[in-house]
């Protein structure tokens, strides 16, 4: 199953999608970027984070949502640019980030608040250097990523109510 199919099952119901980087870290901006791409819809709330996502969580847990999207860039120890969907429990074999909260927490705190399915959106920075620009690499993926969330989006909201499909299953998209 590629990642555009993986997308339509796994976004449904009330859905938040978080964004999380630091626009001064390199690649880490990713998931922020993300963020700031995707179109807002009814039964949509998108936040961009940035690098303190510990500052959203109960805007987040306000909306009473059925799934949370974390986008964030993550070591894969695949090539840079490559995009991972992962459950919210795969997230611990994905540790270190570079923010101050792991991600770890960040999902457990989540699930128990929100009782919501948690799924991550990864996407494997080249560099995360201070003052450093986006890797032409992980931003092409950050510029296909939002385009392909926003696609699904849409076809989601012109079928309102479609059921959750299956758990995603670790896959690196090159």
């Amino acid at each position: 199953m590629n990642l555009r199919e993986q997308l339509s099952d796994a976004l449904c119901g009330n859905l938040v999608v978080i964004g999380i980087g630091n626009a001064c870290r390199g690649d880490d901006a990713a998931g922020s970027w993300v963020a700031q791409q995707i179109r807002n819809a009814p039964g949509l709330r998108v936040i961009d984070a940035q690098d303190v996502p510990e500052d959203f969580l109960c805007a987040a847990a306000e909306q009473h949502p059925d799934t949370v999207v974390l986008i964030d860039c993550v070591d894969l120890n695949s090539a840079p640019g490559s995009v991972a969907l992962l459950d919210g429990d795969q997230t611990a074999a994905h540790w270190p980030n570079t923010h101050r909260v792991p991600l770890t927490l960040l999902v457990e705190y989540l699930k128990r608040t929100t009782r919501a399915r948690i799924l991550l959106i990864a996407i494997q920075p080249h560099q995360t250097g201070f003052l450093q620009p986006m890797n032409s690499k992980v931003l092409a993926s950050a510029e296909s990523l939002a385009n392909m969330l926003n696609d699904v989006l849409e076809k989601r909201r012109q079928s309102a109510g479609a059921d959750c499909g299956r758990p995603p299953r670790e896959e690196v998209f090159a």
